[in-house]
């Protein structure tokens, strides 16, 4: 099986330009970087014509500069990223492929990613994905245990049989009720409506950061040091894909405590409404599910679709169904790590649960060890490995 081999690593193109010239050729890239910086750009203007308007002005959204210098230095700080990376976007488009100016053009966009993390960067970003893939991932296994039962019973069965245990443990002891399921359901899709603006701006922005951090890492994949680093990031795939897939366990494992006698971060056992209970249970399938999903970077099923998937079973997977998810979720953590730190230990709790928070959720740690572990895999895959290659079309 194709899994069992060991693809070679990227090599540069027959006419000798290199793998960073030939991405940037494709102008996929570059042109995702000019929206995004312009749709950035506009935010600010739109915040500076009206203020009511900014989200970094209340209290549902909060950044360093936010906080520090308040909502007007995050209009201005849009204005000002945005219209550089057009500027920055509109210069790379008139590269031509191999040209010199590729890395220094890097570093600006690495400047302008930067500055959009501290800038942008909140915790309301890590809640929102959160809420949305735990809700997916609950989706997703209740299908696959359906899909399984019918195409592979061997593995439907146990499946059926854990989700059983975990259904039972939910009601008794844990509480959790039809009535509270529904209660939360409602209340999830009420609060998905009403925050529909804070969803836009955070993937306006996400967007943008991740369209910068890809033409930074183009220039990385420009200079001569980049394939020794690519050729390092495939001998230690397996160590990063593990360590990246411990980032969400402590998070499990504490939302996976409420249905002790001991739950951590939430009321005492008796005191758990059923909604609240669901809630957390929800949050915690999301973390199970993407330690399991960052696993398959390294499992066969990461290169080979499971046969018993309908259709597409037995196919290859392409690079991109697992870089750029993953990519999304590591800039999505790193964007949110920084203000998460800050407002903690600045905030009124003490040093040590602050500790204890972002022990349990290391955002800090987890963010980048994702990044490299999707890297390494798609250089391993032997394609193209740089944010830009996996924004470009195939």
């Amino acid at each position: 099986m194709r899994s069992a081999e060991h693809p070679s690593l990227p090599r540069e193109a027959e006419d000798g330009r290199s793998a960073a010239a030939e991405v940037l050729s494709r102008r996929a890239p570059v042109y995702t970087a000019l929206v995004a910086s312009a749709a950035v750009a506009g935010l600010g203007l739109t915040w500076l014509l009206a203020s009511w308007l900014n989200p970094f002005a209340g209290t549902r959204m909060s950044s360093i500069v936010s906080t520090m210098l308040g909502p007007d230095a995050v209009a201005w700080t849009a204005v000002v990223t945005g219209a550089g990376g057009v500027v920055l976007a509109a210069m790379l488009a008139r590269l031509r492929p191999g040209a010199r100016r590729v890395a220094p053009l890097g570093v600006v966009a690495a400047v302008l990613a930067f500055v959009a993390g501290i800038t942008f960067g909140s915790m309301a970003i890590i809640a929102y994905a959160g809420y949305l893939f735990g809700f997916a991932a609950v989706v997703a296994g209740i299908v696959t245990i359906v899909v399984t039962l019918v195409r592979a019973p061997r593995l439907g069965l146990p499946l059926l049989a854990g989700f059983g245990v975990l259904l039972a443990a939910s009601v008794w002891p844990g509480g959790l009720t039809l009535g509270g399921v529904g209660e939360f359901a409602t209340a999830f899709g009420g609060a998905l409506a009403a925050d529909l603006p804070n969803l836009v701006v955070i993937v306006v922005v996400v967007g943008a950061t991740l369209a910068w951090t890809a033409l930074a890492i183009i220039a990385i994949r420009a200079t001569r040091g980049r394939r020794s680093f690519e050729a390092w990031l495939v001998r230690h795939r397996g160590a990063l894909t593990i360590l990246a897939a411990l980032g969400p366990v402590p998070y499990a494992v504490a939302r996976l405590s409420w249905l002790t006698p001991w739950p951590v971060f939430g009321p005492s056992h008796g005191a758990l409404p059923p909604a609240m209970l669901a809630t957390g249970l929800m949050l915690g399938a999301g973390a199970i599910a993407a330690s399991i999903l960052t696993l398959g970077l390294i499992l066969p099923w990461g290169v080979e679709f499971p046969r018993w998937m309908p259709r597409i079973g037995g196919r290859p997977v392409p690079v991109s169904a697992a870089t750029v998810p993953g990519l999304i979720a590591a800039g999505a953590l790193c964007i949110s790590a920084a203000p998460m730190f800050v407002t903690l230990v600045g905030g009124p709790d003490a040093p040590a649960d602050a500790l204890v928070v972002n022990l349990v959720l290391p955002f800090w740690f987890w963010g980048p060890m994702l990044a490299l572990a999707v890297w390494a895999y798609a250089a391993w895959r032997g394609r193209d490995v740089s944010a830009g290659a996996v924004l470009a079309d195939e």
